[in-house]
């Protein structure tokens, strides 16, 4: 399983965007990492950091009838 840290740039009178800015496999790494962002950006309300978890999709190698 792999955590996303996503930035989300928040505009007026447009759609926001949307980045990956980091990842890891540790919750706890993401959080710090989230921790980080978020001071970083603290006085800069039109930029939001979230967590995404992310897991790969079940790839099916055989056709079962």
């Amino acid at each position: 399983m792999i955590y996303l840290i996503i930035k989300e740039q928040i505009y007026e009178g447009l759609n926001n965007s949307y980045f990956v800015v980091d990842q890891t496999e540790d919750l706890d790494k993401a959080n710090d990492i989230l921790q980080g962002y978020n001071l970083i950006n603290k006085t800069n309300k039109n930029i939001l950091h979230s967590i995404i978890k992310y897991e790969s999709p079940l790839v099916l190698t055989k056709e079962v009838a």
